[in-house]
């Protein structure tokens, strides 16, 4: 659809917030993005940095980042009323749903889909203590420090933790790995760059033997040519997508999710019983050869419950153990047998 520019304001030196109307009604979910261009370029994608709202307008953060392709129109080409070519809403990442602690990790605009995220569930969650830890390089770049402020002193079981890299903090991960009290009951979430976001995960999902509840990262995945790096969001499908082939047929995903998660999203029918702990083992794959040696290798946890399953063999996996990088674009795995009919898999 067509959205028009409405307004837009710098947050900090280097961000600006973009508020778009869409010339339809937008119904996301905080923590899902869209694609936007101008007529004939190519598009960049971003995450809602508000909750939906009544006048259907959406905010978005665009980091200023020189040449780029993207944030060069919008800090120094568009006006008010400029119309964008938009799509969406696309994605998977939200709020987990259940009780648990919730650990949110942000690095840079990854804040961006957190900010929608907490403006909608702070005040129906009360019990269910979060933790939002945000890594910038210094002081001045925590451009939505005085919402985040505001809420913790608002919400009791909101906890804002900044992490500055200039003063040898470390990492989101890192810190958040320290204090984390109850991994198998705590649900973390992770946006930014993809660095952060697969240490993220092999931190409280492959690296442990106490996997956390849930895992979900929506990863800030370049442009192939570098030029728009710091600023975007998961970005266009035609740069950023990676290919599947499920018993050979081929599938589309964005990066970042887990295999049994994408696999979900393109409603192909899996199953699954713990929720991604490697404990279940219902969410079985076979790995075409060639992939064999190029899939990370399994966790002591998924080594160990793959030697107890009937029928497993070296290209057993769980597919809530690998997780969609663009250093698996083409991976092949099978998934039992399928029938093209029913468009169904047999157990």
């Amino acid at each position: 659809m067509r959205a028009t520019l409405h307004s837009s304001q710098w947050l900090s030196r280097d961000v600006r917030e973009v508020i778009l109307s869409p010339h339809k009604s937008l119904n996301y979910r905080p923590g899902q993005y869209i694609s936007i261009a101008r007529t004939g370029r190519e598009p960049r994608c971003y995450s809602m940095a508000r909750a939906p709202s009544s006048d259907n307008r959406i905010a978005l953060h665009v980091r200023r980042w020189p040449g780029g392709s993207f944030s060069d129109v919008m800090m120094n080409e568009s006006r008010i009323g400029d119309e964008f070519d938009i799509t969406g809403p696309l994605g998977a990442f939200a709020f987990p749903e259940g009780a648990g602690p919730v650990v949110m990790l942000a690095t840079g605009t990854g804040i961006a889909p957190f900010l929608a995220m907490l403006e909608s569930v702070l005040a129906g969650n009360a019990m269910r203590p979060i933790t939002l830890y945000w890594g910038m390089r210094n002081e001045d770049d925590f451009y939505a420090r005085h919402v985040v402020g505001d809420w913790t002193a608002q919400f009791q079981h909101f906890r804002f933790v900044p992490v500055l890299s200039e003063l040898g903090s470390g990492y989101v991960q890192d810190l958040a790995a320290r204090e984390i009290g109850d991994p198998a009951n705590t649900h973390v979430l992770a946006c930014g760059n993809a660095r952060m976001t697969d240490d993220a995960f092999a931190r409280f999902v492959t690296g442990t033997e106490i996997p956390v509840a849930s895992f979900a990262s929506d990863a800030f995945v370049p442009a192939k040519d570098g030029s728009d790096a710091a600023e975007t969001g998961p970005d266009s499908e035609a740069k950023s997508a990676v290919r599947l082939f499920i018993n050979g047929q081929c599938l589309h995903a964005p990066a970042g999710e887990t295999l049994l998660r994408t696999l979900k999203v393109a409603a192909i029918p899996v199953m699954s019983v713990c929720g991604g702990k490697a404990s279940c083992g219902t969410c079985l794959v076979e790995l075409d050869a060639d992939w064999s040696e190029r899939v990370p290798p399994c966790s002591r946890t998924e080594r160990n419950l793959l030697s107890c399953l009937p029928d497993t063999g070296p290209l057993s996996r769980l597919s809530c153990q690998i997780r969609v990088t663009q250093d698996l674009d083409g991976l092949a795995v099978r998934l039992s047998s399928y029938n093209p009919t029913t468009k169904e898999f047999s157990v």
